[in-house]
């Protein structure tokens, strides 16, 4: 990861890669012709680069998607049972679960985990979602802590990193969080992008909240019927036609 004295050299930075890419600018993954395997060899360029700035593990699926709301509502359209939250999460991080628990939050951290702790075994959930640092209170959790006390009561843990991943480092494999989501425009990564990084297999299994092109591997149209394969993720997740720009800007300012 490179350092930069000011945030506007960061910024500058960023529009400069943007520019090696716009002269090639073409269809991705949709193409034979020169400039558009260029471009798509830019895109994935791009995931493996979010994929590294996260610690993700090896089997781990990085999801382009719009914005840190957009990665929330795509996951919540795939979790397998209930989700338990704090009341000071950024909205992104609140409505879109179905099926949520709402754990109030206490004066000290301490009772804090004390209290997801109890509704994590009050009755089964399948995702503890909270925030990396809350835009309410601005206090930052033990991230560490709460994925174990998830993983100790059966489910996983998601972390919206909008307001965190801009000041801090976070390794996801070594703090043992399933998945992150995080905007670009908040590090500085212009053309709307953002991310859902983590485990693939709730992905691979959960049919697409956004249907269209590219998510498929194969459609076939008999009579009123339309038989459809779903692609793995990420593509089965990405609908339509890439936001090169966007995960090109928001690979730049995550290298």
């Amino acid at each position: 990861t490179q350092m930069f004295d000011t945030m506007d050299e960061k910024y500058d930075a960023v529009v400069e890669r943007v520019r090696e890419v716009l002269p090639h600018c073409a269809s991705v993954h949709r193409g034979a012709g020169h400039k558009s395997q260029v471009c798509t060899r830019e895109y994935e360029s791009a995931r493996n680069t979010v994929h590294r700035f996260c610690g993700a593990d090896s089997d781990d699926v990085v999801v382009f998607t719009r914005n840190t709301t957009d990665a929330l509502n795509l996951l919540a359209s795939c979790v397998p049972g209930d989700t338990v939250v704090l009341d000071i999460e950024h909205h992104a991080n609140l409505l879109p679960w179905r099926n949520r628990r709402v754990v109030r939050s206490a004066d000290s951290v301490e009772e804090t985990l004390a209290r997801i702790d109890g509704e994590l075994a009050s009755r089964p959930a399948a995702l503890l979602a909270v925030t990396g640092a809350s835009n309410v209170t601005g206090e930052v959790l033990p991230l560490d802590r709460l994925a174990d006390l998830a993983h100790r009561h059966g489910a996983r843990i998601l972390v919206d990193g909008a307001q965190l991943v801009p000041h801090r480092a976070v390794d996801i494999t070594t703090a043992g969080i399933d998945y992150l989501a995080f905007s670009g425009h908040k590090l500085y990564a212009p053309f709307g992008a953002g991310v859902l990084v983590g485990r693939r297999d709730w992905l691979d299994v959960s049919e697409p909240y956004l249907a269209g092109g590219g998510a498929t591997r194969h459609v076939s149209v008999l009579g009123d019927s339309v038989d459809i394969d779903w692609a793995p993720s990420p593509a089965r997740h990405e609908a339509g036609t890439p936001n090169l720009l966007g995960a090109v800007a928001i690979a730049a300012a995550c290298d």
